[in-house]
C-alpha cells in the first residue's frame, strides 16, 4: 500500500511552541536549523514495535524536495486518539533526536542523536513510565 505524507502546520506549531519553551531544546533554538513536520498515514512498525514518529536528518540530495536539515514524521494511525498534550510529549521526544554541533571552522553541523537512556529520562522523569500513553 503506498504512503502518503504531507506536510502539517498542527505538529509544526506543536514543535515551534516546544523548540520556544522547553530548555533541553535550547540547541535547536540558537541554531539556524529547519525542521519540517509530516503526518503519514501509513502505520508503521518496527522490530516488532509500534512507531508513532521518527526523526531523521534530510541528506543534501533530498533538499530540493524537503528543504529542511530535519524531518520528523508522525505515523497517524499509530497516534490515533492522542490530543495535543500527548502530540507533544511525542514531538519532543523526536525533537530531542535533534543534533546541533560546529565543525572545527566553527560553521554549524547537524546530526541525528541516537536513542540513549537520557533522552528516555527526560520523559520518564516529566510524565512517568508509560509517556506516550498516560
Amino acid at each position: 500500500m503506498a504512503e502518503t505524507r504531507y506536510i502539517s502546520e498542527h505538529y509544526a506549531e506543536l514543535a515551534q511552541q516546544l523548540v520556544d519553551t522547553e530548555p533541553s531544546l535550547a540547541h535547536i533554538r540558537d541554531s539556524d536549523a529547519t525542521i519540517c513536520c509530516l503526518g503519514s498515514d501509513n502505520a508503521k512498525r518496527s522490530k516488532g514495535r509500534t512507531v508513532f514518529g521518527e526523526c531523521e536528518r534530510v541528506a543534501d540530495k533530498n533538499k530540493w524536495a524537503i528543504p529542511a536539515d530535519f524531518l520528523i514524521v508522525v505515523y497517524e494511525p499509530n497516534c490515533e486518539g492522542m490530543d495535543d498534550e500527548h502530540l507533544r510529549r511525542l514531538l519532543f521526544h523526536e525533537l530531542l533526536h535533534v543534533g546541533v554541533g560546529e565543525d572545527k571552522d566553527g560553521n554549524e553541523v547537524y546530526s541525528i542523536v541516537p536513542h540513549d537512556m537520557e533522552d528516555f529520562r527526560k520523559c520518564v522523569d516529566r510524565w512517568g513510565v508509560d509517556w506516550i500513553a498516560s
